[in-house]
């Protein structure tokens, strides 16, 4: 399957997480030229941004009202 052609369309901003589980991501940028996902995402002790690029296939979107992607900082809802 062509990148291109993922079932799902995903925007900046849309908060997506990996079929296979783990945490809620932002989607930043989508490459025109792969259609390829570029997500951020906090993560580890001290909320460290990681970001990479993942195919469109292996992401869902995620409810925005879904705990996981409610904005807290030490431990309070922002």
């Amino acid at each position: 399957m062509n990148n291109n052609e993922s079932n799902q369309e995903f925007k900046t901003g849309d908060l997506v997480e990996l079929k296979s589980g783990g945490p809620v991501m932002t989607v930043n940028d989508i490459s025109e030229k792969t259609g390829e996902v570029y997500c951020v995402w906090f993560a580890g002790e001290y909320n460290k941004v990681h970001s990479t690029y993942f195919l469109p296939d292996t992401l869902k979107l995620v409810d925005k009202s879904h705990k996981k992607g409610r904005v807290s900082y030490k431990g309070k809802p922002v």
